[in-house]
């Protein structure tokens, strides 16, 4: 069983503009590798902007030396190709990586993805809220809340946790225990069961001509909807 875990953070609302990344590569329950790098965002990013700043506390100076993402990919890819790739927020860290891919005119790496938020709240439903800094003290997980490398390691070991929990052998045998679909890097996103029935029903309601309204969009009341923001991710996600 192997997966690796990702995270990243970003100077402004600009998708390309990732100034810090972290990765933890998981394999039979160990971490074997554990990497946290700043990241140089291209000018055509634009500034940043003091709200991410006060977040990770990451200025445009920091970053200057660093390396770009491109120079970057060689050493995340191998990890990534082939794995199933574990965000705390899939919806956020995905959509990073693939406008850096696209940016730089980078193929994408053939790989699948899970959300930790979601497995979360359907692992540990009764939790107060499904943030990574509530879960992380929750479980004993140590936590630099914000450093790209933390958080990548600390959802890398709440996958761990779940895993644990439900007596799952991997992240497969999980998703399917909790009734999520795994996502694809560019294609279809990680779902729950829950989620995918109302898009079926949405589906439904276009191909019989019913107002859309008529179709439930009752929420789980655990967070789901706001934790999945992609273009305003939450302060404590």
């Amino acid at each position: 069983m192997k997966y690796a875990a990702l995270d990243f953070e970003v100077g402004n609302a600009n998708l390309i503009s990732a100034c810090s990344v972290g990765l933890s590569v998981f394999e039979d329950f160990h971490c074997i590798r554990r990497l946290g790098c700043l990241i140089h965002p291209p000018s055509a990013a634009g500034p940043f902007h003091w709200g991410n700043v006060r977040v990770h506390g990451i200025r445009r100076r920091d970053v200057a030396d660093a390396p770009r993402f491109d120079a970057l990919w060689g050493e995340l890819r191998d990890s990534l190709e082939g794995s199933v790739v574990v965000c705390h927020n899939a919806a956020f860290d995905t959509a990073v990586l693939c406008a850096c891919l696209d940016y730089f005119g980078l193929p994408y790496p053939d790989c699948r993805y899970l959300c930790t938020v979601k497995v979360a709240q359907a692992v540990w439903p009764e939790m107060e809220n499904h943030r990574l800094n509530t879960l992380a003290q929750s479980l004993g997980i140590q936590l630099a809340h914000h450093e790209a490398g933390s958080d990548a390691h600390a959802a890398g070991l709440l996958l761990l946790e779940a895993l644990r929990a439900t007596g799952c052998a991997d992240a497969e045998e999980l998703s399917c225990r909790l009734g999520l679909q795994l996502g694809v890097l560019g294609g279809a996103p990680c779902k729950t069961a829950q989620e995918l029935r109302r898009g079926a029903q949405r589906r439904r309601c276009r191909r019989s001509g019913k107002p859309a309204h008529t179709v439930s969009t009752e929420s789980s009341g655990k967070g789901e909807h706001y934790d999945e923001r992609v273009f305003e991710r939450p302060a404590e996600h």
